[in-house]
């Protein structure tokens, strides 16, 4: 069981109405990662500037995620700055400084081609569609995208789309991308452009997806009543949605809904701390407490 998670790992300076941080461990790859590896074997591919600390990497240390893909490219790391609204849904980026990014050509280490799994986090389309195509037969690959791609390659966007499994996207870009301001009938353009699945991010209040086979299942978000940070939420699903299936080795409609309350079981963890720092000290355990909780807040009886 393996998966390759291709993405950002950057520095954030993040500021809400209740607290602010600067220089914190961030970027896609970094919530994706950690939330992946409480389920399977994780291989991080991404760049690095020169003038990363060393502490930050050394983070994801005791955890089963190979570094080997991890590169340190001469520059400045990749930066961003976000400032999130009083209800912690939406927030205004600051500035971005993609750094290293910028020139960065992902390459596959020796014998990661067989990864079994992927998350292709918001890359360039291009990038994303070398790297599927680097890989052997893998069981799943799943491709995340931001409105930059949207707006400035759509054309792009929708080629990588169409060619993986699965496609994890917020509800305003799904909304932008398929032109129509229904969520739902968002997820089924997106999966009758080509892919299996479509995930669509409703933020706290869960997630959403269609698939291929006619399968629509809605995992709700968790009732929260302290949320801390929502940075990377989405990648922290992603994570733990495909890590999940990883370890099963299956993307059936009932190991996908299974992925799904995963997903958002993570997610919440990863909100409840300033950026991966809840991520950092989450245990398996944890999970699956949190994960039954969410069984017995959606179970009713229907009285037949």
């Amino acid at each position: 069981m393996t998966l390759l998670i291709a993405g950002w790992i950057a520095i954030d300076d993040i500021e809400t109405p209740f607290t602010k941080v600067t220089g914190m461990l961030g970027g896609s790859a970094t919530p994706a990662a950690l939330a992946a590896a409480l389920f399977t074997d994780v291989r991080l591919l991404a760049a690095i500037g020169d003038d990363f600390p060393r502490a930050e990497l050394e983070k994801f240390a005791g955890r089963p995620i190979d570094l080997a893909g991890v590169r340190v490219e001469r520059g400045t790391t990749s930066r961003w700055g976000g400032r999130y609204s009083y209800d912690m849904n939406s927030r205004e980026t600051v500035y971005t400084d993609i750094g290293v990014n910028e020139g960065w050509q992902p390459r596959l280490p020796a014998g990661w081609e067989g990864s079994e799994t992927a998350i292709l986090a918001a890359l360039y389309p291009a990038l994303q569609l070398e790297l599927m195509a680097a890989l052997h037969s893998p069981l799943a690959t799943l491709v995340d995208t931001i409105k930059f791609y949207i707006d400035n390659v759509p054309e792009g966007v929708h080629e990588a789309m169409r060619k993986a499994d699965f496609v994890s996207i917020n509800e305003i870009e799904a909304r932008e991308l398929a032109g129509t301001p229904s969520v739902a009938k968002a997820a089924r353009a997106i999966v009758a452009a080509g892919t299996h699945t479509a995930i669509v991010k409703l933020g706290e209040y869960g997630a959403l997806c269609a698939s291929r086979d006619g399968d629509y299942f809605v995992a709700p978000g968790y009732p929260l009543e302290n949320v801390v940070d929502p940075t990377g939420a989405g990648d922290a699903f992603a994570g733990a949605f495909l890590g999940y299936i990883d370890s099963v080795r299956s993307i059936s409609p009932s190991h996908i809904r299974r992925a799904m309350v995963y997903g958002s079981t993570v997610a919440s963890f990863q909100v409840e701390g300033i950026g991966p720092e809840r991520l950092l000290r989450l245990t398996r355990r944890e999970v699956e407490e949190r994960f039954r909780e969410f069984r017995a807040l959606t179970h009713y009886d229907t009285g037949e």
